[in-house]
């Protein structure tokens, strides 16, 4: 929406001067604006609109969010750990990966250290058995079968 008072807001099929809105409907109206954007896929028109949403409700729990979630992705290094090739667990994925559908699967070098549906309950595990030296994390596409 432009900052130009003469200009009319969409809100229910019918066309409304803007300051006949309440701010609750303004609000709104924006949303439903940034939505759009959003499900046609404008990702870059949504987070150049949703700074201007920032600026005009900067107490709104919703653009907040809004913000965060059409936010470029940010990627960090680690240059305390030293990244090591995975060949042989994704070996063992690819021999034995089927044997466990619908599950989380934690392996290092050549053996798995747990699967289940759960992935926290194999997240604990592994922190358990191997604390910092991790795992190489992989659900195991189909239905997991009952206990």
């Amino acid at each position: 929406m432009s900052s130009d008072p003469t200009t009319l807001v969409r809100d229910a099929g019918a066309f409304t001067a803007p300051e006949a809105l309440t701010k609750q409907e303004q609000l709104a109206a924006d949303l439903r604006r940034l939505n759009d954007m959003i499900e046609r896929d404008a990702v870059e028109e949504a987070r150049r609109y949703v700074e201007e949403l920032e600026q005009r409700w900067p107490d709104s729990p919703r653009v907040r969010h809004f913000a965060v979630v059409l936010a470029p992705p940010v990627a960090r290094s680690r240059p305390d750990l030293k990244p090591r090739r995975r060949d042989r667990e994704w070996k063992w994925l690819q021999e034995h990966g089927h044997e466990y559908p619908g599950c989380w699967l934690a392996v290092h070098e050549d053996r798995l250290i747990a699967a289940d549906p759960d992935r926290q309950i194999v997240v604990a595990r592994v922190r358990e058995e191997l604390g910092d030296e991790g795992a190489l994390f992989f659900h195991q596409p189909g239905k997991a079968s009952a206990p």
